[in-house]
């Protein structure tokens, strides 16, 4: 039996469009949403942008709600009347991930106040998280408008590790990065995933990185999950058209032409399904 975290039972999210204050039009964004989430495991998900990821990121952090659907939650400890929430998520690296006009120490020192609801020294604490995060000391004193988009990316992450969440969520942690930078933060992921016993959800159109990072995936198109399964069957044996045609493009097996020409059948053989 799964040691389930969470299940996502038929979420469905729309948001109206409105002139004047009168809704002239509902746009379904996520349809019929449902997954499940074991505790521990780190979970891809995949697909073109517009496709729902990121909306569906902030459904399961309670930064929004769902139209319709539930989503259960099975947490190890008791939340209630805690300051932070059991469940963080990292957005995407904007460059304004951190205050700019704070030090990294007092955010870091914030955080820690925040986790232990108490005020103290935490130099300490905080030399450690600098050496498990890889940062450099003299980090301490910068701003935040100071620090490279990976330096900003790693304390960011730092601070929600250090108030002890049970699952992290991760919108394109690897976005506007070389492939180098993208290997910093694929084994800091692991790693701080095994240090705390952290459950992994990360959102990425990079399926080569996701390949190496994630137990299981799930594709996303148009707001629906198309395909899900482990990372290796996906890999091995893509059972649908549009995961099949994510895979060979970021292969570079396809060219230009044949990339545009797939998108477009595919998406109108979508909409006669619907219809």
């Amino acid at each position: 039996m799964r040691d389930l975290i969470l299940k996502a039972d038929g979420i469905f999210y729309s948001v109206d469009k409105k002139n004047n204050y009168v809704t002239y039009n509902t746009v379904e964004i996520l349809k019929n949403i449902s997954f499940e989430v074991e505790r521990k495991k780190i979970i891809g998900i995949s697909g073109e942008s517009g496709s729902g990821k990121s909306t569906l990121a902030k459904i399961l952090a309670g930064i929004y709600s769902s139209t319709s659907g539930q989503i259960e939650k099975h947490f190890k400890r008791d939340w209630t009347n805690k300051p932070s929430k059991p469940i963080q998520l990292l957005f995407q690296n904007d460059g304004n991930l951190i205050n700019p006009n704070r030090k990294v120490k007092d955010i870091l020192y914030e955080a820690f106040e925040l986790s232990n609801k108490t005020k103290r020294d935490y130099s300490a604490e905080v030399n450690e998280v600098f050496n498990n995060f890889g940062l450099k000391k003299e980090l301490l004193n910068s701003k935040g408008s100071q620090l490279s988009g990976g330096e900003q990316q790693r304390i960011a992450l730092a601070r929600i590790i250090i108030v002890k969440p049970e699952v992290l969520i991760l919108d394109e942690p690897f976005s506007s990065q070389d492939v180098e930078a993208q290997l910093t933060i694929l084994n800091l992921i692991k790693k701080i995933k095994t240090e705390f016993d952290l459950t992994v959800i990360c959102i990425s159109h990079n399926l080569k990185v996701l390949q190496n990072l994630a137990d299981e995936i799930l594709i996303m198109f148009n707001g629906k999950i198309i395909e899900s399964g482990t990372t290796t069957d996906i890999f091995s044996n893509p059972q649908n058209e549009y995961t099949k045609f994510l895979i060979n493009a970021q292969s570079l097996k396809l060219s230009k032409e044949e990339i545009f020409s797939f998108h477009s059948n595919y998406e109108q053989d979508q909409r006669n399904k619907n219809y």
